[in-house]
């Protein structure tokens, strides 16, 4: 599998691009390792790090589907018409796709996919693909900042604690402060070291995090993991 990554425009993520044959090969991969996406989930179960690892899951599927990031002859394909599909199915050596995560998200669907790592057999061939993944991850990041990269680098080795829980609601909650930080101008490095902290177990934040999502869940009358952060949604209408 041949990948290619790069920054997002405004250096807030990651684009991960390659031909459709190469997404399918890897959701293939990564679904006969875990069979994630699975209808009936438990809210309980989307909350934890199945649940982060089914969004990753979903996301490539949909990408080699063509519906995420396309370019024809290196350009965007911004709509679909009906010869635009069929050229898709025709020709496809002329396209290519990709996806594009937050780096919270990014973070968070590694430390997820390590997670699965520990409790399911799967082929070698799938740790070279991590492997890859995480070298580039870590060389994107020093490349926006050679300085602040050691205060994010903990995150990228592992201290994020995938066992929780409510890892999808530690994602969410994070995914939204860094994108409306975003708004404001260039989100350092350091400000994202920062939020990521209460993934963290054991730190004052992790504690804290989850002493607030007890609090709210008590005022409800809910469980925890029915608990979904309020969010402005043109937060999401950001580009990367």
């Amino acid at each position: 599998m041949k990948f290619t990554f790069l920054n997002t425009k405004h250096k807030l993520g990651m684009q991960i691009w390659g031909d459709r044959d190469t997404f399918h090969e890897l959701y293939e991969l990564i679904s006969d390792c875990w069979e994630c996406v699975e209808p009936g989930m438990s809210r309980a179960v989307e909350c934890s790090y199945i649940g982060v690892f089914s969004y990753f899951c979903y996301t490539v599927r949909h990408t080699f589907m063509g519906d995420r990031l396309v370019k024809l002859d290196g350009k965007p394909v911004m709509g679909w018409s009906d010869g635009m599909l069929d050229l898709f199915e025709e020709e496809q050596d002329r396209f290519e796709v990709g996806m594009e995560f937050s780096w919270p998200q990014v973070l968070f669907i590694m430390a997820s996919w390590w997670e699965c790592l520990k409790h399911k057999e799967c082929p070698a061939r799938v740790l070279p693909v991590m492997r890859e993944l995480s070298e580039n991850i870590e060389c994107l990041l020093r490349e926006r900042s050679k300085t602040q990269y050691p205060s994010v680098e903990p995150f990228v080795k592992g201290v994020i604690y995938a066992a929780n829980p409510y890892l999808m609601q530690t994602m969410e909650h994070i995914n939204v402060q860094y994108l409306q930080r975003s708004r404001f101008g260039r989100v350092p490095l350091t400000y994202l070291a920062d939020l990521m902290v209460c993934s963290a177990f054991g730190t004052w934040d992790y504690n804290n995090y989850l002493s607030t999502l007890k609090k709210h869940a008590r005022r409800l009358g809910c469980n925890i993991e029915d608990l979904q952060e309020q969010v402005d949604e043109t937060v999401y209408d950001i580009d990367l």
